[in-house]
């Protein structure tokens, strides 16, 4: 009895009693992933393992103490393994760089002996050039973030829904989901939740089991960045039955395109659900004649686009000098695998509308605001675009009879725009989409970004004031 309560004191006192039963885990450095630190952050390096072990661990616990230096003062830093992916061999090492560690230039150290975590023998292996181990730790707050892999699955009886990541550091940045959808988010006790409705899930992820990043917006360069040890957030429809949709493509609406500026076709269809992204569509067949008068048929990518009070539009990428038209389609398209709540079925056309191509020319991904509420601001709204190539789409508007937006560049793929409410000089409250100038000096409407939401005056009554009214006459 004494030998066995000897035993499990040994255990207890974690001195490992299956030594021999524990999986090597040996991982080589690749990359230091964080090369500036905030005020309190996480340093994050990539290591890779080779020999297919399978370790999953999104715990941002410490297994192991190391060391960070700025040439004259070390400091201790804990440690810890992290991946939320089973099927990756990339294994990130994190370590929390405190509040107390003095700002300045710091090199860390893995150089550590084996240790245990869980059940693996861990062995850190790094190279000799230790260039790659140094960072930056700055007198700012910088977005930190970490969570778990989350499931998102979409049924009919659910209309909201909740992601949640536990915060190190945040200060209202801007947040997106798949790097487009911007999310709106709240912080509870440490804990920033952010809720999203299904409407908005059917509108950017209609596609079953799709597996999504978390990005920020850094406001320094104004580029995208995936928070690292935010696991991939799984999103996934059930029992949500597919219908047939029969659409009839009724007229050109882009006639004027340049290079990776999108064309665009109202369909007939109205009913049904939002749908706004780009991403990989389905290819539709267009006639060509080039500028020497030698026609060949050309193959383009094409999504559905459908906004609040707008047709189903057809949205086509046809990059190819000359004059373009559809080619008569002749017998029934059907479109299964791009949605999963239709199957598309583009009816038989012929359609002789020419599109005039010449020039480069850029995409819009999305927006920041959403909604110019001018009765809330007095003065201007600055508004972002993310576009692809931002020096190659200019003359913004959204009232043609007004001058143009002033805009600059921002960072590589952005415009920030000032917009007042003169801008839409004779204007009511609306959608109204953006345009740019086209190379043949005319606005060309950007169909491939929903139209945004302009408030000019409060001309409602809301419903409250509504009820009350009525409620008051009734009682006298």
């Amino acid at each position: 009895m004494s030998k066995l309560l000897i035993i499990l004191l040994l255990c207890f006192l974690n001195i490992d009693c299956k030594v021999e039963n524990l999986i090597n885990l040996n991982l080589e450095f690749r990359s230091l992933e964080t090369k500036v630190v905030g005020k309190k952050g996480t340093l994050i390096a990539s290591f890779m393992q080779n020999d297919g072990i399978i370790f999953k661990n999104s715990q941002k616990e410490k297994s192991f103490n190391s060391t960070i230096s700025d040439g004259t003062n070390n400091h201790n830093v804990e440690c810890g393994l992290w991946n939320s992916q089973q099927s990756s061999f990339e294994i990130y090492i994190f370590c929390n760089i405190e509040e107390t560690i003095a700002t300045g230039n710091y090199e860390i150290s893995f150089e550590t002996k084996p240790f245990t975590y869980k059940e693996y023998n861990v062995t850190l292996k790094v190279g000799e050039d230790k260039s790659e181990l140094k960072f930056d730790k700055i007198d700012k707050d910088i977005i930190d973030l970490y969570s778990d892999a989350q499931s998102i699955i979409i049924e009919n009886s659910v209309d909201s829904y909740e992601l949640k990541f536990n915060i190190v550091s945040y200060k209202q940045e801007k947040l997106f989901l798949n790097y487009i959808f911007l999310l709106e988010c709240k912080n509870e006790k440490n804990i920033l939740k952010c809720p999203i409705t299904k409407k908005d899930l059917l509108a950017y992820f209609p596609g079953s089991n799709s597996k999504n990043k978390i990005s920020y917006l850094n406001t320094t360069d104004y580029e995208q960045y995936s928070l690292l040890l935010i696991g991939e957030i799984n999103i996934e429809l059930k029992d949500i039955p597919k219908k047939d949709v029969f659409i009839g493509i009724k007229k050109l609406l882009v006639d004027t395109n340049e290079h990776d500026v999108p064309i665009a076709y109202e369909t007939n269809v109205t009913d049904i659900s939002n749908y706004y992204m780009l991403g990989k569509g389905f290819d539709i067949t267009f006639l060509n004649k080039n500028n020497e008068g030698i026609e060949s048929e050309k193959e383009a990518e094409c999504n559905f686009m459908k906004y609040d009070n707008n047709p189903l539009y057809l949205i086509c990428f046809l990059n190819k000098e000359g004059e373009n038209k559809l080619l008569e389609i002749q017998n029934e398209i059907i479109i299964k695998d791009y949605n999963d709540l239709y199957n598309y079925r583009i009816q038989p056309v012929k359609n002789e509308e020419i599109i005039k191509y010449s020039n480069r020319g850029s995409f819009i991904s999305w927006y920041y605001p959403q909604v110019l509420d001018f009765t809330k601001n007095t003065g201007n709204i600055s508004i972002l675009y993310n576009i692809e190539t931002p020096n190659s789409l200019n003359g913004l508007t959204y009232n043609e009879n007004e001058k143009d937006l002033v805009c600059e560049k921002i960072g590589k793929h952005m415009k920030k725009c000032e917009i007042s409410k003169e801008h839409f000089k004779g204007k009511e409250n609306g959608y109204y989409f953006i345009k740019h100038t086209n190379h043949l000096g005319k606005k060309t409407t950007s169909y491939e970004v929903p139209p945004i939401k302009v408030v000019l005056s409060s001309t409602f009554i809301s419903s409250y004031l509504i009820y009350s009214l009525v409620l008051f006459l009734i009682m006298i």
